[in-house]
């Protein structure tokens, strides 16, 4: 640059002109263009010594301005100070003309998908079979079906609604997790044909041979799921629970696999929309469906190993214990056989259902438990997983709303999210003449909460009346409405529950529907009679009888059935020695 510098003090004041002007050109206009018009220069006239004087090197040329920064993806729209901003394009799903920053293109061929199309084609590919959504591995496609490479999040990011991606990333989620699961069921296929040829080659001691029998069992007709028809092995879980078998066409439940006919929905819908055998919903996602089958398949094992005799039972569960840790399944610690069927030998295992606003009724009831029964009840401070009846995410509305438009939406959290609960709360709508609508916290209703139905208010701490908010917030002020008296009667519009939670969302508190916090966590364990003498007191407490399901499989008797069968007992015994 030194050399260059000298040599332009060497050129005559027009030549040095040009040379600075060429310089400075735009890039794309060749520097000795003297047409241009920013070269354009007065002419001077030299002294005759300059005029025969060598013509000096001319300086380099300015170097050619850098190209304009291409994006790293097709996918990737132009931002709005690009070139791209300025021009439109026709999209190939709607064929509108949009402006290029008002849609993206896909990672292919290029075809261009406005906003709306974008979203449109997200809403459907949730929905879309499980072998579409997996082809790349949960993620989107061009639905011009020309290309294996899938959409950027980015760029989804940018034009569809936060729901609509929120759901999108759900998808792929759950495509993870079966796919995990699939890996395991090919990996249990494999062991299950080398066990298979193993004991076909009749090799090895016969004690052994006998525990790989056990092992082979256990693998192929407890781990694996099978249609019961035709037993066919099956993997594909798409979230509805009334599977049907694409070799035979059996309909059956996902759950217990009950073989249903042609079609298995009506094994739900006859008990609620739930499995009445092990109690899951019809629509789940495929990781908490994942969880009944693993306590299934529990109770299963524990059923096999108690058939099985004292001095061989360790050993095939040794065996077998590999198999279970790769599948996540829980194996037995008590090997005896009332450790490993308690139903047999007396012992019931319950799940009790209990609104959390009412447990404080019966922890004195915990207090003067029979020795040999169990009561678990969790922590208020424990996480709740969410649940949603439709298997969509759950929405989560500020505890400030008002109204219920997209404004006033905390966040979307997925099924199965956990949450800690804060607080609850019940719309209610008054008499004529009264306040026409307004929240109270669910403490002051007494007995269950139902929709559409009339309920008593009781103010928790005796003051007479129960104080009526605009919002689900503590705010005292501006928020009140007014108060409803001791005893009157409201009908119940809405339930809530207030949470706070991590991970999902742009706010991490809200309220969500009631429904969609499960309350079936209790559990009770003890001899049946005691037991069930425990319900009798739960209804006395609670003012109605509890909802129980029972983890060993078999449907609990009522206490006033079990009291009727044990004083008809009573009389027969004494009937006899008479």
């Amino acid at each position: 640059m030194k050399e260059g510098s000298a040599a332009d003090a060497e050129l005559p004041g027009s030549v040095t002109s040009a040379v600075s002007a060429a310089a400075a050109a735009p890039a794309g206009i060749p520097a000795g263009d003297v047409s241009a018009p920013a070269l354009t220069v007065p002419e001077a006239k030299a002294p005759p010594e300059e005029l025969h004087a060598p013509p000096a090197p001319l300086a380099p040329p300015a170097p050619p301005a850098p190209p304009a920064a291409v994006p790293t993806s097709h996918s990737e729209a132009p931002a709005p100070g690009d070139a791209g901003a300025k021009e439109s394009r026709d999209c190939d799903c709607c064929f509108d003309n949009v402006p290029a920053t008002d849609g993206v293109s896909c990672p292919g061929k290029a075809h261009f998908f406005c906003g709306p199309c974008l979203a449109n084609f997200l809403e459907a590919f949730k929905t879309s079979e499980y072998a579409e959504q997996k082809k790349a591995k949960g993620r989107a496609l061009c639905p011009m079906k020309d290309s294996d490479t899938p959409f950027g999040d980015g760029a989804l990011a940018v034009f569809v609604p936060q729901d609509v991606f929120d759901e999108y990333l759900q998808i792929r989620i759950k495509v993870a997790e079966q796919s995990i699961q699939e890996e395991f069921e090919k990996e249990n296929s494999a062991k299950i044909e080398e066990l298979k040829e193993k004991l076909a080659k009749a090799t090895g001691s016969g004690e052994q041979l006998e525990l790989d029998k056990h092992r082979l069992k256990i693998i192929d007709d407890i781990f694996t799921l099978k249609c019961p028809r035709c037993k066919m092995a099956f993997l594909d879980y798409d979230n509805c629970s009334a599977i049907s078998c694409s070799a035979c066409k059996c309909g059956f439940c996902s759950f217990c696999l009950e073989d249903c006919g042609k079609d298995a929905h009506s094994h739900f819908y006859k008990n609620g929309s739930k499995c009445p055998n092990e109690g899951g919903p019809l629509f789940v996602p495929h990781n908490v469906w994942q969880g009944y089958q693993n306590a299934r398949k529990e109770r299963l094992l524990c059923e096999y190993l108690a058939g099985l005799p004292d001095e061989m039972r360790k050993k095939v569960a040794d065996l077998a214990a590999p198999d279970a840790k790769d599948l996540g399944i829980e194996m037995p610690q008590d090997l005896s056989a009332a450790g490993l069927m308690p139903e047999a030998h007396g012992i019931q295992r319950l799940k009790v259902t209990i609104p959390r606003r009412m447990r404080g009724l019966i922890l004195p009831v915990k207090k003067d438990l029979p020795s040999k029964v169990e009561l678990k009840i969790p922590e208020p401070s424990a996480t709740v997983r969410l649940c949603s009846p439709m298997l969509a995410p759950i929405v989560a509305w500020k505890v400030t709303a008002t109204s219920f438009g997209k404004s006033s939406i905390a966040a979307h959290l997925p099924t199965d999210h956990q949450v800690k609960i804060e607080d609850e709360w019940v719309e209610c709508r008054g008499a004529k003449g009264d306040i026409a609508k307004g929240l109270i916290k669910a403490k002051h209703i007494v007995g269950m909460i139902s929709l559409g139905k009339d309920v008593t208010l009781k103010e928790a701490n005796g003051c007479g009346s129960v104080l009526v908010r605009k919002t689900a917030t503590q705010d005292e002020g501006k928020n009140a409405l007014g108060y409803w008296d001791d005893g009157k009667k409201v009908k119940v519009v809405n339930h809530w529950i207030e949470c706070s939670w991590e991970g999902a969302g742009p706010l991490k508190r809200g309220i969500v529907q009631a429904n969609c916090v499960p309350e079936n966590d209790i559990v009770l364990r003890g001899p049946e009679e005691d037991c069930q003498a425990v319900l009798k007191l739960f209804k006395a407490k609670l003012g109605f009888d509890v909802e129980v399901f029972s983890l060993g499989g078999a449907k609990p008797k009522a206490a006033g059935k079990a009291k009727a069968a044990k004083a008809k007992a009573k009389g027969k015994a004494k009937a006899k020695a008479g």
